[in-house]
C-alpha cells in the first residue's frame, strides 16, 4: 500500500504539463494550509513552495503549531519535487478571532496550467478552533465560513483570468463549499472544482438553497471507509470512499490514505 509520500517519490519529477492535475495533488494542496506559515511568508508575497519549505526547515518553529507529526517531513518532501516545488505561494492569512469564535487560515497556489488552488485549513489545536466546530452544529452560517467566501472573492479579484480550483481537509472541507456556493456568481463561473476531503456537512436551511445545490455538480467529496467527521450534519453530494490503514476517528488522517498512481485506493 502506499500513501502521499510515495505519490512525491512515484511522480515528484513530473510537471502538469505531463501529468494533469487529479484527486492526489488536491490531497496534497488541501494540507498545505495547515502549515505554520507565520513569519515565514510576507504578506503578499510571491514566492515558490520550494522556497517556503527551505525557510520551513531554517524556521525554529513550536511543536505546538505543527498538528501532525508528518507535516513536519511531509513539507520539506514537498518542496524537494518538481511538480509542487516549482508552485508559488501567495495570500496567506491566519485569524483567531476570540469574540467573533472564528478561527480562519488559508493560502493561495498559483500552478502552471494557469489555474489556481485555494487552499482552506482545517480545525487547529487552538479552543477557538474547536467552539467554532462545535456552532458548526447548530448555526447555519459560522464565521470562518463568511471569511472563506470574502477570501475567495478577493482571490478571484486579484486574479481575475485564472480558473479556480477550492479546496480543503476536515473544516477546511466544509468552508471550501461554503465559499463556493455563496461567491458572486462571476466567481462561482470561473470555479473548476471544488475538493472536500472528510469535511462535514451543513445545516438543512444551508443544504435547501440554491447557491448549494448549483455548487454540488463541481463538487467531489472523499471519505475513509469508517469516516466519522465527514459524515456529520448533513449532506447531499455524492462521495468517494478511500481506503486508509487506520480505525475509527484515526481514518480522519489522510497520511493514512491509500493511493495507486495518481488515484485513491476505493
Amino acid at each position: 500500500m502506499a500513501n502521499v509520500f510515495d505519490y512525491l517519490k512515484w511522480r515528484g519529477d513530473l510537471n502538469l504539463e505531463q501529468s494533469k492535475f487529479n484527486e492526489i495533488d488536491n490531497l496534497i494542496l488541501s494540507r498545505f494550509s495547515y502549515f505554520p506559515f507565520d513569519n515565514i511568508i510576507k504578506e503578499n508575497e510571491i514566492v515558490t513552495i520550494k522556497e517556503l519549505s527551505k525557510r520551513f526547515e531554517k524556521a525554529n518553529i513550536n511543536p505546538m503549531h505543527i498538528l501532525w507529526k508528518d507535516d513536519k517531513e511531509f513539507f520539506p518532501a514537498m518542496g524537494k519535487t518538481e511538480i509542487f516545488g516549482n508552485m508559488l505561494a501567495t495570500k496567506y492569512v491566519n485569524k483567531i478571532e476570540t469574540e467573533q469564535e472564528k478561527q480562519f487560515s488559508a493560502i493561495t497556489v498559483l500552478m502552471p496550467d494557469d489555474t489556481i488552488y485555494v487552499s482552506f485549513r482545517g480545525t487547529d489545536n487552538t479552543i477557538v478552533g474547536w467552539k467554532e466546530d462545535f456552532n458548526m452544529s447548530f448555526k447555519s452560517h459560522i464565521a470562518s465560513q463568511i471569511s472563506a467566501k470574502e477570501y475567495l472573492e478577493n482571490i478571484a479579484e486579484e486574479f481575475p483570468k485564472k480558473k479556480i480550483r477550492v479546496g480543503g481537509h476536515s473544516k477546511g472541507g466544509n468552508i471550501a463549499i461554503y465559499a463556493s456556493a455563496f461567491a458572486k456568481q462571476e466567481v462561482k463561473d470561473r470555479i473548476i472544482n471544488v475538493y472536500n476531503n472528510d469535511g462535514p456537512g451543513f445545516c438543512e436551511d444551508v443544504i435547501k438553497t440554491a447557491e448549494y445545490q448549483e455548487i454540488m455538480p463541481k463538487t467531489h467529496t472523499y471519505i475513509p471507509q469508517s469516516s466519522i467527521i465527514g459524515r456529520l450534519m448533513n449532506h447531499k453530494e455524492e462521495y468517494t470512499i478511500v481506503e486508509s490503514t487506520q480505525k475509527g476517528i484515526m481514518q480522519h488522517d489522510l497520511y493514512t490514505w491509500q493511493i495507486l498512481g495518481k488515484e485513491f485506493v476505493t
